[in-house]
């Protein structure tokens, strides 16, 4: 039911599932890894909007979290 539920003002679901598959592999490829919001979107060339739209999809799957200095990182990492 995944695409049906996703919210409709953003990037087709086959390519926001693409960057979602890529951006945990690469956070589980490095771990420790801790980016801002600002990196994030950098490292894999993505636009405000769909950039807030997978990091609220990876911290809703609690896959990440953001720690107290407000960077990104793999849930087992920011504890």
């Amino acid at each position: 039911m995944g695409a049906v539920a996703r919210v409709t003002d953003r990037a087709p679901a086959s390519r926001v599932d693409h960057l979602i598959r890529i951006i945990r592999s690469d956070f589980k490829e490095m771990p420790g890894m801790r980016l801002t919001r600002v990196q994030f979107r950098r490292l894999w060339n993505l636009g405000e909007a769909e950039c807030e739209v997978i990091v609220q999809d990876l911290l809703g799957e609690q896959y990440l979290a953001e720690s107290r200095d407000g960077r990104l990182c793999r849930r087992v990492d920011c504890l």
